[in-house]
């Protein structure tokens, strides 16, 4: 078994085969890839790779942004890929976020990470009922959404992440909404699932959150849709059980070394 830095010349044939597996966010891989390869590593059985982890850096934070495995991987394999991650970042005061699932919870816990918000998945299969209106439609054009991406970012996680939302995240794929005090950018996964990230809500601003579900629910509703939310922010999940999402506790967003500041209640899909 090999672990260490992703193999560049066969890593887009390589992610094909993993794919087949498993749901992944493949784009997201490539350019965080092409873009900050140096935090990008693999485990491989020969030419075969089984598992991946990946994370971007901003001036005051790194972000694992991709953690993927096959079922089969010991425990061992995954803490080696988090320890060399760990290991290549070169500041050591910078927060170190991450969003795991509740079977990886205490493997990063012994690892030092420490529990920032619990999460959910938020899943719609289809089943709301609304209204949508040409003037619902102009209210959230996303001809303009460059300073509503930057402010509303800005107010909720205390960082520059523009180069990293329109970079590492946008896509052919890209469905991109905002009003004044909204963003939200909606992308496919595959043939059949769209995952809502970013999808930030200045707070107290019910009345634009609405607006951007029913635009995303318009425009890609025959799909299955996706977000990962705070699971204690009431305004959130009832916005979400009011569309008929199903939310499915079991994650949490985790960091290690300084505690970040992070506005979770603007959060309606990380």
């Amino acid at each position: 078994m090999f672990v260490g830095w992703i193999r560049k010349s066969s890593f887009e044939r390589d992610l094909k085969e993993f794919e087949k597996t498993q749901v992944i966010d493949k784009n997201l891989i490539l350019n965080t890839a092409f873009y900050n390869q140096s935090l990008c590593f693999g485990a491989y059985e020969d030419d075969k790779l089984l598992a991946f982890i990946s994370a971007y850096m901003f001036e005051n934070s790194v972000f694992i942004n991709n953690f993927y495995y096959q079922e089969d991987i010991g425990l061992d394999i995954k803490k080696r890929l988090i320890n060399i991650l760990l290991t290549n970042i070169e500041n050591d005061n910078k927060s170190i976020i991450v969003l795991s699932h509740k079977d990886e919870k205490k493997m990063f816990e012994e690892l030092n990470f420490k529990r920032y918000a619990k999460f959910s998945k938020a899943l719609y299969k289809g089943g709301a009922v609304f209204n949508f209106t040409n003037a619902t439609a102009k209210s959230i054009s996303n001809e303009n959404y460059m300073p509503a991406l930057k402010k509303v970012d800005l107010n909720t996680f205390g960082e520059d992440r523009v180069d990293y939302v329109t970079k590492a995240m946008f896509k052919s794929s890209s469905l991109l909404l905002s009003t004044d005090f909204a963003f939200q950018h909606s992308y496919a996964l595959n043939k059949e699932i769209i995952k809502l990230s970013p999808y930030l809500v200045q707070v107290g601003v019910d009345d634009d959150a609405h607006k951007l579900m029913r635009g995303v629910i318009y425009h890609r509703g025959l799909k299955k849709i996706i977000a990962f939310i705070p699971s204690d922010v009431e305004e959130i999940t009832n916005l979400y059980q009011t569309y008929k999402f199903e939310i499915t506790d079991g994650y949490e967003l985790m960091y290690l070394n300084d505690k970040p500041n992070i506005n979770i209640e603007m959060i309606y899909g990380l």
